[in-house]
């Protein structure tokens, strides 16, 4: 099922829709690792107005002598960064939030290897925005972090692709530091934050959120705990 946190404006039909994509969480399927994975997808057809407040910020931080708060990266910035951060996220603009999580517990074994599960959850976002977003918008940009090995860049593009030909409209997928996109670290905002609820228990970033933001839990049928 889908969990609509709140109501937002509709993705427009016929502009190019970017969506940036980031995570949160590991994948060590340990003790060391962590108990959840999260994976955010911020989708806008104006990237140049989201980022514009962010870009705002980052500057008035430069002229601070805050350049150890930049780039904007929630584990890493302060609390008050991350409140400064939050006051500027865009709320209008066609902006939404999509997020996939799993209790990594619920994954099977035969899941643990980091290009199968990049697979299981890449597929089940394409599928996920697919049904929230408007199929109509081309072309569809998909941003993901270059952090990602050459392998797991693989498995994801496997994964997410069918979904995308599907629907039979161009797309394009790129991999590129989140550091270096202000997009992107919107899209770290909202995955850490969702990570921290889960893992924290601690809901007070997820809560002031702004914008339309949706989650989906791709383990909420499991039952079995594997680790």
């Amino acid at each position: 099922m889908f969990t609509a946190v709140e109501k937002g404006s509709p993705i427009h039909p016929t502009l190019p829709l970017y969506v940036f994509i980031d995570e949160s969480g590991n994948l060590d399927f340990t003790g060391s690792g962590t108990d959840h994975y999260v994976l955010s997808a911020f989708l806008t057809v104006d990237p140049a107005e989201c980022a514009s407040r962010l870009a705002a910020l980052k500057y008035e931080f430069l002229g601070r002598g805050l350049a150890d708060q930049i780039p904007f990266h929630a584990t890493q910035n302060s609390a008050g960064t991350r409140n400064r951060v939050i006051e500027s996220l865009c709320n209008g603009h066609g902006c939404q939030v999509h997020s996939i999580y799993a209790d990594k517990h619920l994954a099977h074994p035969s899941k643990h290897a980091p290009e199968v599960f990049y697979s299981l959850i890449g597929g089940a976002l394409a599928k996920y925005l697919l049904k929230a977003v408007n199929p109509m918008a081309e072309p569809i940009i998909l941003m993901f972090d270059s952090a990602l090995s050459a392998k797991h860049r693989s498995a994801f593009i496997k994964a997410v692709k069918p979904s995308l030909n599907a629907i039979g409209r161009s797309h394009y997928i790129m991999f590129k530091p989140v550091k270096e996109d202000l997009n992107g670290q919107i899209a770290d905002y909202y995955a850490w934050s969702l990570f921290r609820s889960l893992e924290s228990k601690d809901d007070s970033w997820l809560k002031k959120l702004p914008g339309k933001h949706t989650t989906f839990d791709i383990f909420q049928r499991g039952h079995t705990r594997y680790w």
